[in-house]
């Protein structure tokens, strides 16, 4: 009798146990089941799952502090990672939505964050917080700076988030960033580019203008020059302190040709008006046809910001943006 009462309650033990581990099996399949289309239709409009904290943490590459905002959901299990990679003489936070106080890359680390993922923003190394002149700025250091996160999540996060589970999120420059570094990183799992450099040589043109691109390649190797930034042949009102290797870099570093080494989901998002990176969706297209894997290219009827300095607080294009990335991060990383 007392055999058989053990033995009655080994087999309700066991099949708890099996139905715990089917139902997660279950949740995990319904993620890769369903598509991103359905997902994003899921949650464009949902609530916030999550209440999320932020702290600013730093870490030392090539003899500099870079300095970062780490956002985590407040969750019992740790959560995927995703970084963010800001674009040309933009800062981690990225330009303020008028109305708000949110830059756009904050604006998408804190719905990450409701929606269960953690994020890390990267001030590369000469922007905003963290140590050095821009003027030192290339493709290349940014990328050995981005190469120098993923590395900083795999030792240092790895007991706050699930640092084997790393997606990048590249905006515009940091697109191109992005795409170099999850080919030369097999740690990243996932990437979503918004608005991505394609062709450094005309996009650069067209920002810098070809005298003005003439001029840099011309410089002492210790001499930075100031530039006017151009968009559609009109000043913008902001000027750029570079030096002899952002201009080498233009021509020595190629997106597409990086991105045939890098086979692991990828989402590109554009703006159908996009002035910078044009024509699109075209350009966007480029990352696809070079790109061996998973792929989606998102159109948004936006320009390269998808619009937020027209919509102002209420952003509905980039806010589309943002719920396609978490889509697609929930399709592959989670």
């Amino acid at each position: 009798m007392y055999l058989n009462q053990n033995f009655k309650k080994i087999v309700i033990i066991v099949t708890l146990i099996v139905g715990v581990v089917f139902s997660l099996g279950e949740a995990k399949n319904n993620n890769q089941s369903l598509s991103v289309d359905d997902i994003y239709v899921g949650i464009r409009h949902s609530a916030p799952m999550c209440e999320w904290t932020e702290s600013i943490v730093t870490f030392e590459h090539k003899g500099m502090n870079l300095v970062c905002t780490l956002t985590i959901p407040q969750k019992k299990e740790k959560c995927p990672i995703i970084i963010t990679l800001n674009g040309f003489v933009g800062t981690r936070d990225e330009y303020t939505i008028p109305g708000t106080d949110e830059g756009m890359l904050k604006r998408l680390a804190r719905t990450l964050a409701e929606q269960g993922f953690a994020s890390l923003r990267v001030d590369f190394r000469g922007q905003g917080d963290s140590d050095g002149e821009y003027n030192m700025t290339t493709f290349s250091t940014q990328i050995s700076d981005a190469l120098a996160a993923v590395e900083y999540v795999e030792n240092q996060l790895k007991n706050q988030v699930q640092s084997n589970r790393i997606g990048i999120v590249g905006y515009s420059q940091g697109g191109l960033v992005g795409s170099c570094t999850a080919a030369r990183d097999r740690r990243v799992d996932s990437l979503v580019l918004w608005s991505p450099v394609s062709h450094p040589p005309i996009v650069y043109e067209g920002l810098l203008t070809k005298k003005g691109i003439k001029k840099g390649l011309a410089l002492e190797d210790d001499g930075p020059v100031t530039l006017e930034l151009y968009v559609d042949d009109v000043y913008i009102g902001l000027d750029a302190s570079l030096g002899k290797g952002f201009f080498e870099d233009i021509f020595n570093i190629d997106p597409l040709a990086e991105i045939c080494n890098y086979n692991k989901p990828l989402m590109v998002i554009v703006g159908h008006t996009d002035l910078i990176v044009w024509p699109q969706p075209a350009m966007g297209q480029l990352y696809m046809n070079y790109h061996d894997g998973d792929e989606k290219l998102v159109v948004s009827e936006g320009d390269h910001d998808f619009d937020f300095w027209v919509e102002g607080p209420n952003p509905t294009k980039l806010d589309d943006s943002i719920y396609w990335t978490i889509a697609w991060f929930i399709k592959t990383l989670k």
